[in-house]
């Protein structure tokens, strides 16, 4: 027999809604009314992770020109960290020319927060010398960073960068390095918030800063 057949050619209702009480209705708003409150806070309003990126970044000591330097030592200011080298023909230009872009774009209060590092994957041919020149051209605020080999290796893999060695055969350079072309934007509490890619215009990671620094306030 199909649905809706019958002699009458309906469905008929199994039970009877059953009246609610009068003394209830007003009970019932008052509950309906803190659960949806309850939901609401928990769903609509937005919360920031404490750490966008669990296990990725943290903490390092490196050598700049006027000694030892720690990321920690920036604790209330953000940080444009980018790992490259000096002898580097055309990537790490271009990202540090940008970083200096963006850090000129802030206004004197966003400056006073901000600060740039540049750790080499070089350290061979990086002394903390050239790597200081070669990152104050770009921009004063940039702090140039080397390292051991351990070192760099180590920071390296807290921040997922990969490098390695090309040789070049028989260019004066010697060797070229293939590495990774983020930039990672540590927050004011010195985790990481933001991993920028090579592709990005100046204005998106000037924005990308600003949002941390808003963040955080």
């Amino acid at each position: 027999m199909e649905w809706g057949a019958g002699p009458q050619n309906s469905l008929q209702p199994t039970h009877q809604l059953m009246k609610c009480p009068t003394w209830l209705t007003p009970a019932l708003f008052v509950v309906t009314a803190l659960l949806v409150g309850i939901f609401a806070s928990v769903w609509l309003v937005p919360t920031k992770s404490p750490q966008p990126y669990p296990g990725m970044g943290g903490d390092f000591t490196l050598s700049a020109i006027s000694g030892p330097v720690a990321l920690s030592d920036f604790e209330g200011k953000a940080v444009l960290v980018f790992f490259g080298y000096t002898h580097c023909p055309d990537v790490c230009p271009t990202d540090l020319a940008r970083m200096g872009q963006v850090l000129n774009a802030l206004t004197p209060a966003e400056k006073a927060g901000v600060r740039g590092l540049f750790i080499s994957i070089d350290p061979e041919r990086d002394t903390p010398q050239r790597i200081a020149d070669y990152a104050r051209f770009f921009h004063p605020s940039i702090i140039g960073l080397t390292g051991t080999p351990d070192d760099i290796d180590r920071i390296a893999k807290q921040y997922l960068v990969l490098y390695q060695k090309a040789e070049i055969g028989e260019s004066q350079a010697g060797y070229l390095m293939d590495h990774s072309t983020k930039t990672y934007l540590i927050g004011r509490d010195g985790h990481l918030e933001k991993v920028l890619g090579h592709e990005l215009e100046a204005s998106q990671v000037l924005a990308a800063v600003r949002d941390v620094l808003m963040s955080d306030a």
